[in-house]
Order: structure tokens, then C-alpha cells, then sequence
């Protein structure tokens, strides 16, 4: 009798556990439909002054086109509502994208523009831009990011992934390779493992040119399906 009510037990929470993973798994599914096609998937691209932040928002925009013809004007303070577009990054599926703001990398407007969009746009995730000119200055607004992070945990809750991108490469890659490039940020590094392991959000370093696109599709195919409700 106790084999039977044994096994019984087992068809029966067996079954509620099966039932349960798959409600949980098609709920999960639509969640992801609904925020990569329709709501769009919420990220901010920040990084000091003439990084390419503007010159990136324009390539996705562009659908992953050249903008070799694009010359934006330097960011003013408050920065610039964006609309959300749709972009092919997804091994040329569309994906909507919701950048929610262009703001400037002056060192003024860190406290008050990169504030005020962490706080507003509650991002998923972060693009941070960096190039090989004045490292000191890239390092402190990593930093700076860093530190808002952890200054603002409730605007960074829904963070899945920060990554950083050493722009220009089609500049500096002809003298220097990307792991120098990339390991001029050692401690920075350090840094974010530590918060990411603590936060739960991916991360990574990486060189590219939003210029002509070079390493960049790969950059945001990973970035994006990272921050997408079903990361893949």
C-alpha cells in the first residue's frame, strides 16, 4: 500500500512539476517577445567626450550601415531624447532597441546627465566607450560609472551586462594590439569582476571601431542577448 501512495505521490507532484516549468517557460517567452519586439530592450551608452557614443546610437540606427558620413555635434547638457528603433543585431534579426537618451561625456555632466538616465532609464544595460586617447580621463569616468552603481543600486536593479569597448581601432589597431589596449584597464577590471560577481551582471572588455564596424556586430550581438529577458 505505501509503494502505491509512493508512487502516486510521484505521478502527481511530477506531473504539477512539469505543468509548472512549462507555464514558467511560455511565460518566459512572451516576456521576451514583448520586450525585444514591442517595449524594446532598455540600455545607455555612456563614455567621456568624443568617444563615438552619438556616432554608435547612429550606426544601429542606420541598421548596422557605415556612418562615414556622420559628423554629430558635441552633445549638449541635458542631452537628447531618443525614439527606439529596431535594429538587425541578432545574426540579422530585428531586435527593438530603446537607447532612451544621447548625453555628453564633459566631465560637468557626469553627476548631473549620467545620473539623472541611470535613474530614469533603470537600464538592463551598459554601453561604456573608451578610445586611445587620454586614458586617464577614460579611466576616471569608468570609474566614475562604478561608482554610481553602487551609489544607486535601486536605478541599476535590472542591470544583466555592462560592457566596455575600446573604440577607434581602425586608429590604434595599426600599432597596437587590442590586449594592450585593453589591459590599460587592469584595475578597473578588478573592479567590475568584483561588482558583477556581487550585482549578478555580465561583463567584458573589448576593442572595435563603431566607425567602420569592425568586431562591433559581435559586441552587440552578445551584449543584447545578454540583456534580453531569455538570454541566449
Amino acid at each position: 500500500m505505501s509503494n502505491f501512495i509512493d508512487q502516486l505521490i510521484t505521478i502527481i507532484f511530477g506531473s504539477f512539476s512539469t505543468v509548472s516549468k512549462t507555464i514558467s517557460q511560455a511565460t518566459g517567452g512572451l516576456e521576451d517577445f514583448f520586450v525585444v519586439k514591442v517595449s524594446g530592450l532598455s540600455f545607455i551608452v555612456l563614455g567621456a567626450r568624443q568617444t563615438g557614443k552619438t556616432t554608435l546610437i547612429e550606426w544601429l540606427r542606420r541598421n548596422l550601415h557605415e556612418v562615414g558620413d556622420f559628423e554629430p555635434e558635441p552633445t549638449a547638457a541635458g542631452g537628447d531624447l531618443l525614439d527606439s528603433f529596431s535594429s538587425p543585431v541578432d545574426d540579422g534579426r530585428y531586435l527593438k532597441l530603446k537607447p532612451n537618451r544621447d548625453v555628453g561625456g564633459e566631465y560637468g555632466m557626469w553627476e548631473t546627465d549620467w545620473v539623472e538616465l541611470l535613474r530614469e532609464a533603470k537600464p538592463r544595460g551598459i554601453l561604456f566607450l573608451t578610445d586611445h586617447t587620454d586614458v586617464a580621463l577614460h579611466k576616471d569616468a569608468l570609474n566614475f560609472v562604478l561608482q554610481m552603481i553602487d551609489d544607486e543600486p535601486e536605478s541599476a536593479r535590472n542591470l544583466k551586462a555592462f560592457f566596455v569597448v575600446v573604440n577607434k581601432q581602425d586608429v590604434w589597431g595599426i600599432d597596437h594590439p587590442v590586449e594592450e589596449m585593453v589591459g590599460a584597464y587592469r584595475n578597473e577590471q578588478k573592479r567590475m569582476r568584483a561588482q558583477a560577481e556581487r550585482m549578478g551582471y555580465k561583463w567584458s572588455f573589448m576593442g572595435g571601431s563603431v566607425l567602420n564596424g569592425v568586431g562591433m556586430i559581435d559586441i552587440l550581438r552578445k551584449f543584447f542577448n545578454t540583456i534580453r529577458p531569455k538570454p541566449r
